[in-house]
């Protein structure tokens, strides 16, 4: 759905603004890092708005099903007020391709997972149906096609990456097509900027893995703001050439941070947090605009962030990490 009157947001808007209060402060967080045990650092979040869904937890290492809960919960709350819920469903499609890449490699690599995210579009009983009989009639296009590629090459070549990849491109290729419908430069904006740092990480993996110009070709994904050419000719450059080549781009401060901290470390920790941290930036650029999606879609992503947030921590304090381990891992807050 097109809207070209945006006043019709305002209701929307009015309770996204309400709702960003309840968000967890980084005070909140500060003190669930400090907390001596996960246990512990539960407690401090049973005292915000996640009160009930701790109480209702039998076990600390349950607190999975609590994230995944609050996270489908926020989606159909934004999708219930939103005056145009198609803009909004869009953002939900990266969860039924998690879901289906789960599935495929479950059906493959026999890697048994309760990891299907219940915040997509899609029925879990109709996934799992169409990837165990092979049928995928019913799924959205681009989703069908990736699911018929995989079905017929995997036996093939048996590379579980041409499961991430194909459903990737797919993914994003919905996207993008999706957004042109909706005539929405800020969700083009927001794709586009998260295809150029897919891209970028996928450089940076296929250098340190030794592969060739071809695979990465193969692995890229089209429509971001920088061209697959321009990754292209880095692979055969030191990772430091990143650094210089796209010292004129938006994401010159990213890449300088980030890149080094994985040549030191060997670690991409650093370069997802400070993506994900870009993403927020752009997105903040929107936060006070009065009428339109711009808030609603914000605050999705802020929410994210914040149950991102939490499973560090309380992975984190279970593995026994030092608290500035943690807290160097955390993602900027939205507020």
């Amino acid at each position: 759905m097109v809207i070209s009157d945006q006043t019709v947001y305002a209701y929307a808007v009015g309770r996204v603004r309400a709702l960003e209060t309840r968000l967890l402060d980084r005070g909140r967080l500060e003190r669930m890092i400090e907390a001596a045990t996960a246990d512990e650092a539960l407690k401090v979040l049973a005292e915000s708005d996640y009160a009930g869904a701790v109480g209702e937890l039998a076990d600390l290492y349950d607190f999975e099903q609590l994230l995944a809960a609050e996270l489908k919960n926020v989606f159909k709350t934004v999708l219930r007020i939103s005056p145009a819920p198609d803009q909004i469903a869009i953002l939900a499609l990266r969860y039924d391709v998690h879901n289906l890449k789960v599935l495929f490699k479950e059906k493959y690599l026999g890697l048994k997972s309760d990891l299907l995210i219940d915040a997509g579009t899609l029925d879990h009983e109709n996934l799992q149906y169409a990837v165990n009989e092979d049928d995928f009639r019913d799924l959205p296009e681009q989703l069908r096609k990736a699911s018929e590629k995989i079905s017929e090459e995997f036996l093939l070549n048996r590379n579980p990456q041409m499961i991430d990849i194909a459903f990737d491109q797919a993914l994003y290729s919905r996207l993008l097509a999706e957004t042109a419908r909706l005539k929405s430069e800020f969700l083009t904006g927001l794709f586009t900027r998260q295809i150029d740092l897919i891209n970028l990480k996928s450089l940076i993996r296929v250098k340190r893995m030794r592969f060739d110009r071809d695979f990465l070709r193969k692995v890229l994904l089209l429509g971001g703001r920088l061209t697959p050419e321009r990754f292209i000719l880095l692979v055969d450059e030191p990772l430091e050439a990143l650094i210089t080549s796209l010292a004129m781009t938006d994401y010159a401060d990213l890449i300088a941070e980030g890149v080094r901290d994985w040549i030191e470390r060997g670690s991409a920790a650093r370069l997802e947090k400070l993506s994900d941290d870009f993403i927020s930036a752009y997105l903040k650029r929107s936060k006070w605009t009065p009428f339109g999606p711009e808030p609603l879609i914000g605050y999705l992503w802020a929410k994210e962030m914040e149950i991102n947030n939490i499973r560090l921590i309380l992975v984190g304090k279970i593995n026994k990490l030092p608290a500035e381990a943690i807290r160097e891992r955390l993602r900027d807050g939205y507020l």
